[in-house]
């Protein structure tokens, strides 16, 4: 199942996360559904070349 939506419910919690360079969303979720979790979410990253 995917879905569409950048927040999770305020039942959820956050267990961890995994950071993936992919080539495109569809590399991305290939990565997502070989994970073993029951929810899965995908969010897009933009690099930044300011420094912090």
């Amino acid at each position: 199942m995917v879905t569409d939506g950048p927040f999770a419910e305020t039942t959820e919690q956050l267990g961890g996360f995994f950071l993936i360079d992919a080539a495109d969303l569809d590399e991305a979720l290939g990565y997502a559904k070989a994970l073993p979790a029951s929810c899965v979410e995908v969010r897009p990253v933009v690099e930044s070349s300011e420094p912090h």
